[in-house]
């Protein structure tokens, strides 16, 4: 529980900077390239996203769908997407952990993570819940930042980047693969129907799973 405070903590005192930051480091092109592969997905439904940081991915799939319940761990992440997004009226908002969010049971036709699989201490319990709360034949969408297919010069470069603007997070993240990406989700029961690595200053993959019937 204190290390979950800490990521709280660590995560929300960036609120108000992190697109700008990010995007410096990363450049724009990765996430509008996502951001249009997202767009892509005509009928979500009714949507849950697992941290939604300050809404960027909340705003492109809103556009599709029903209603979104946003949700992040850090309070500091939610009041900045509430910000950003107060334009919006299918969009709601609460502060939840994804490892362990509490909510009921074969309830929502899309789930999305963008970009915080590989920070949880869990991720197959995170999957296992996305599962649970998804209805049969749900969909489920990832999007997260990868190492696959870079160099080591571009890769060091990269992390010397994020430690210099967000200084070093309360638990070291892990390296998100292919092969791990695939085996947690195997552990969750999902059937992969698209995988796909898109190359930029900093590769990230897309990912669309479902639950099955």
């Amino acid at each position: 529980m204190l290390e979950h405070r800490d990521k709280d903590d660590y995560w929300g005192r960036f609120a108000d900077t992190y697109d700008d930051t990010l995007e410096g480091m990363i450049g724009r092109d990765v996430r509008r390239n996502l951001a249009a592969i997202l767009a892509s997905e005509h009928d979500p439904g009714n949507a849950v996203e697992f941290g939604c940081g300050t809404g960027y991915f909340t705003r492109v799939i809103a556009g599709n769908a029903k209603h979104v319940l946003a949700t992040d761990m850090s309070p500091g992440m939610v009041d900045a997407a509430r910000s950003n997004l107060r334009d919006l009226h299918n969009v709601s908002f609460q502060v939840q952990d994804s490892e362990s969010p509490g909510l009921p049971s074969s309830t929502f036709d899309t789930a999305l993570m963008a970009n915080m699989l590989h920070t949880l201490d869990d991720p197959a319990r995170a999957l296992k819940e996305c599962f649970r709360v998804l209805k049969p034949g749900g969909m489920l969408l990832i999007i997260n930042y990868t190492e696959d297919g870079m160099g080591r010069v571009q890769r060091t470069l990269l992390s010397f980047q994020f430690h210099l603007r967000f200084g070093f997070a309360p638990k070291k993240s892990w390296p998100l693969t292919s092969e791990k990406l695939q085996s947690f989700l195997g552990q969750a029961r999902f059937r992969i129907e698209r995988m796909d690595l898109v190359r930029s200053r900093l590769n990230a993959y897309y990912v669309r799973a479902r639950k099955p019937q």
